[in-house]
C-alpha cells in the first residue's frame, strides 16, 4: 500500500479499547474449542493502536491486544494476541496458542 493510500486511514478509531474486548470477549463465546467460561477470564495486558496489515496487503488501524485467560498459568511468558480493525471492529487476526 503506498504512503497515499494509508494517508487516507483515519487515525482516531470508530471503537474504543474497551469495544474491542467485548468483541474478543463474544468471538471466544462463540468458538466451542474456547467457550464462555474462559471468555469470561479474559485478562487483558495490553491495548494498543497498531498498523496492521491484512492478507490482501491493506493496512488497518487496529486494537493490538495482548490477553490471559483462566487456560493460562499466572507465570505464562507468551501471552494471547489478537488484533482487531479500530473502525469496523473485525477480527483481522486472533492468536490463541495453547499447548
Amino acid at each position: 500500500m503506498s504512503e497515499e493510500e494509508i494517508a487516507l486511514i483515519d487515525t482516531e478509531p470508530s471503537i474504543t479499547d474497551e469495544k474491542a474486548v467485548e468483541i474478543l470477549k463474544e468471538y471466544m463465546s462463540n468458538k466451542p474449542s474456547i467457550g464462555e467460561e474462559k471468555a469470561n477470564s479474559v485478562k487483558v495486558i495490553s491495548s494498543n493502536l497498531v498498523w496492521k496489515e491484512d492478507e490482501e496487503d491493506k493496512i488497518h488501524l487496529a486494537w493490538w491486544i495482548r490477553f490471559m485467560d483462566s487456560s493460562f498459568a499466572r507465570d505464562d511468558t507468551y501471552p494471547a494476541s489478537v488484533w482487531i480493525d479500530a473502525h469496523s471492529g473485525e477480527m483481522l487476526l486472533f492468536d490463541y496458542s495453547r499447548d
